[in-house]
């Protein structure tokens, strides 16, 4: 089973996006099973909504280490423009069984998959 998918973002200073898929699964624990190349990403923003809820601990910034795994020490809650929110949506929407086994309730998924 997937635990997560990686999408080029390329809004609001943001290179890539990682998206949570499994809410069962620690975030730290799935964030670092993850490695990227840190030619390529400097920026990147990681969407917790199906682990975390639609709230102020959605979107995480942070950046790669030297190794190309996920920086864990230091990273920012933050609030996106609504470009990138709209892409981060896009990405959930095509995710239906991940939706459904989510801690979202139905309003907020309905709210996803009709966008």
């Amino acid at each position: 089973m997937e635990l997560y998918l990686i999408n080029s973002l390329k809004k609001d200073g943001f290179d890539t996006i990682i998206t949570l898929l499994d809410y069962q699964t620690q975030i730290s624990r799935c964030l670092k099973s993850i490695r990227m190349s840190p030619d390529t990403t400097r920026k990147l923003l990681i969407d917790t909504i199906l682990c975390s809820g639609m709230n102020e601990y959605r979107f995480i910034e942070t950046t790669l280490n030297e190794d190309g795994t996920i920086n864990l020490n230091h990273y920012n809650y933050v609030t996106v423009n609504n470009d990138v929110l709209e892409k981060a949506n896009e990405i959930l929407k095509y995710q239906p069984a991940f939706l459904r086994n989510s801690v979202l309730p139905e309003s907020q998924i309905k709210k996803i998959a009709q966008n």
